[in-house]
């Protein structure tokens, strides 16, 4: 490929215009000028091509990324199939902003931030009139502690896997195996996420002890005792009761305060409680199938400090009683 032909300008949907996504030899054919009739694309053929998409926009402005969960998952560490609906990626820490500065160029629209996703902040969700919905993970819950040491240490051991005829690297066996724990440490799934049989139940010792040294690697032992059932030999670790809070399916309060106490800093602490009482536009928009007004954010404001005021009042009655009333 010569320098002029590498340096075309993508359009809207990542791919350099008049390719649009085939990467076979053959040059376009010429244009008939007949109006194909519109057809709906089946979610995982979309997924898929969103996958390669985006894998081609970062491969155009030089990033490093890798692709997990949905079909970037080896088929057999899952019981069911997920397709998924949409496309996950983690992307090299440093060099994050040329992805985001990429996507916006290429037609991809945030919905929301890093900070107003998960507890942990891990991701920012992006929306494409055709691709539709991309989590782009700056770091991976539980993965956390160093998010350069993860990514580089994902990425010595990366392989390669094709979606939609496209290169695209994806974490080795081990690294996909932990990933998918500590999905499932967070999902509320009564009766257990099926997820942790393949990944961690009915494996031979030998798998286990190699993702559990993953694991300490990247500092990870809390959250895949989450995963496990053994957050109790982590009791008293601030960590251990963020994970309780979201896996268990608590109140909100209760997250928010495991997620003060979990916070590194005194400023961090200050900032994830000031953060505990805004509203997300986009999700309540998702709610309500609208643009939210100004009335309905004030309405949604409203609800969440007369919850916050209730969850609170739960938690002092229990403790009334022990005490008979006494102060």
């Amino acid at each position: 490929m010569d320098a002029g032909r590498a340096q075309r300008p993508l359009d809207s949907t990542g791919w350099p215009p008049g390719r649009r996504g085939f990467t076979g030899p053959a040059a376009d054919p010429p244009y008939s000028g007949a109006v194909l009739p519109a057809r709906e694309i089946p979610l995982r053929a979309r997924v898929r091509l969103a996958h390669a998409a985006v894998q081609a926009l970062a491969t155009r402005c030089g990033v490093d990324l890798l692709h997990i969960k949905g079909p970037a998952v080896d088929p057999g560490l899952r019981r069911e199939d997920h397709g998924g609906a949409d496309v996950d990626v983690i992307v090299r820490p440093d060099q994050l902003d040329v992805l985001l500065a990429a996507l916006t160029g290429a037609g991809w629209r945030r919905a929301t931030g890093f900070t107003a996703g998960s507890p942990f902040d891990h991701a920012a969700n992006y929306v494409h009139e055709h691709w539709g919905l991309l989590d782009v993970h700056r770091t991976y819950p539980g993965l956390d502690a160093d998010p350069g040491l993860t990514f580089r240490t994902l990425w010595r051991d990366r392989r390669t896997i094709q979606l939609a005829a496209v290169d695209c690297a994806v974490p080795d066996r081990t690294a996909q195996s932990l990933i998918l724990l500590l999905h499932a440490a967070r999902t509320r799934a009564g009766g257990g996420h099926p997820d942790i049989g393949p990944n961690w139940s009915d494996l031979e010792e030998e798998q286990r002890r190699q993702i559990r040294d993953l694991a300490a690697t990247l500092h990870a032992e809390v959250g895949l005792a989450a995963a496990t059932g053994e957050l109790g030999r982590y009791a008293g670790d601030p960590r251990a009761a963020l994970w309780r809070a979201v896996g268990d399916g608590g109140s909100r309060l209760a997250e928010w305060r495991a997620r003060v106490r979990a916070a590194p800093t005194a400023r961090a602490k200050a900032s994830v409680a000031l953060r505990s009482l805004g509203v997300n536009r986009y999700y309540l928009e998702q709610r309500l199938g609208h643009p939210a007004s100004r009335t309905e954010m004030a309405r949604e404001f409203a609800r969440r400090i007369g919850r916050a005021g209730r969850e609170g009042a739960a938690l002092v009655r229990p403790r009334a009683r022990r005490t008979g009333g006494r102060r």
